[in-house]
């Protein structure tokens, strides 16, 4: 996978990504870790660029927020391949390269005669991620998706609901992250075969399908009970949501009949003076069955949350954890920006954009190694901005830059 050492684990790895809306984190994934990483897109520009949110508000090709964040520490060339002579390009870069991601509709570069097949005729140690909603092969590869259809499809919409009400979708493009996160995965193992081998190979990766890893055992339950499983969101007690003075808190304070459990709970509402505390000591507390029924969740709510309103979720936290009572805010992002945890471990990263003329923050390092650093890289590039230093180092002369240029084959930022 490249030469190592302890600054840039992945120095040496030369990754292509050629993805959009769908896709990109995957890449973002190894650049972190020094992975030479171009992002390629149309001359048109990659679809993510006109996503919101947009820096002060302002929509402009290098102002989406999830542009930015997604290609930060990543190169940038822009390229037709529906043209031979672009063609001609992304096969040099295939050949050249150890890992290509794209997200393109299945069978789109094998219209073009680019096809796997072909890629691997010039370089057999590639790697190819095929990122998707359905994935390239069965029925429904061809069908159009995005991440609202594929958390609905995966049964992750489904499982996000409590009771009858109707499902709810998760913030962001949460589907397409999970598939992003396996690619990445699936792709590291791939490569670390090809570098054993010499032989590389076509990773499929389906949205659909790494939506239903995320699903924990629901399958099993409707296969082993014939039970529908969804949100515990109204069973009292059993991961419920209360308000407070600033926000909410999420309170666990009974799994299943676990009565230690209920009665840590207890102990730290008697040192509060809970009112009605002797309604809660019933043993009927301890049954699932009565902490689902309506009456047990409203009751529950009306007097925990009598308490619950008078403090805010800081409070309520350090209190509860103090009689080590599963209990914990539920976070916003000014919440996040502040947490004394991440503050401690530097996990929020600040960079100066210069085309935007101000700093944006970013999430940091999605892990922490012992021997070698995650960088956040340099900003996420404009449209083209590599291009020409991209064309160099594949061989072309700037009399074929300046050429393919004017015939709108490739596009110098």
């Amino acid at each position: 996978m490249g030469e190592q050492n302890q600054e840039n684990s992945l120095q040496g790895l030369k990754v292509l990504d050629f993805t959009g809306e769908l896709g990109p984190y995957a890449a973002k994934l190894y650049a972190g870790l020094g992975a030479d990483v171009i992002h390629l897109e149309s001359l048109a520009g990659d679809p993510l660029r006109k996503r919101a949110p947009f820096y002060k508000n302002e929509p402009g090709p290098d102002s989406s927020l999830q542009f930015l964040y997604y290609n930060v520490g990543k190169r940038g060339m822009a390229l037709d391949i529906t043209r031979e002579a672009g063609k001609d390009v992304f096969l040099k870069l295939c050949a050249e390269a150890d890992l290509l991601f794209e997200s393109f509709a299945p069978g789109y570069l094998d219209g073009l005669g680019l096809s796997y097949d072909r890629l691997s005729a010039v370089n057999p140690r590639l790697v190819q991620t095929a990122i998707t909603p359905f994935g390239s092969f069965g029925p429904y590869k061809d069908l159009p998706g995005c991440d609202l259809t594929c958390s609905a499809m995966g049964g992750f919409l489904y499982l996000a609901g409590a009771d009858n009400d109707k499902p709810v979708r998760a913030c962001d493009d949460q589907a397409y992250r999970m598939a992003e996160a396996y690619a990445a995965v699936g792709s590291s193992i791939a490569l670390l075969f090809a570098q054993d081998t010499g032989i590389g190979q076509f990773v499929d990766v389906c949205c659909m399908e790494s939506v239903g890893m995320a699903l924990e055992n629901a399958a099993q339950f409707w296969d082993l009970e014939g039970v529908l499983r969804r949100g515990r969101g109204t069973e009292a007690g059993s991961a419920t949501v209360h308000p407070c003075t600033d926000g909410y808190i999420a309170l666990v304070a009974i799994i299943g009949a676990n009565k230690a459990m209920w009665k840590t709970f207890l102990n730290w509402m008697e040192e509060e003076n809970l009112e009605e505390l002797d309604v809660l000591k019933d043993d009927k507390w301890i049954s699932p069955a009565y902490r689902q029924s309506r009456e047990g969740y409203e009751t529950f709510c009306r007097i925990f949350e009598r308490y619950t309103r008078k403090y805010d979720k800081l409070t309520l936290y350090e209190r509860g954890q103090s009689f080590r009572v599963a209990v914990s805010p539920v976070s916003n992002g000014k919440d996040l920006l502040e947490n004394p945890q991440l503050k401690h471990t530097g996990f929020w990263k600040t960079q100066h954009h210069e085309t935007l003329g101000g700093e944006v923050v970013y999430p940091g390092a999605p892990y922490v190694f012992g021997n070698f650093k995650w960088r956040l890289g340099n900003s996420a590039p404009t449209l083209g901005q590599h291009t020409a230093d991209i064309m160099s180092e594949l061989g072309y002369s700037q009399s074929d830059i300046d050429t393919l240029t004017k015939e709108g084959i490739i596009y110098v930022g």
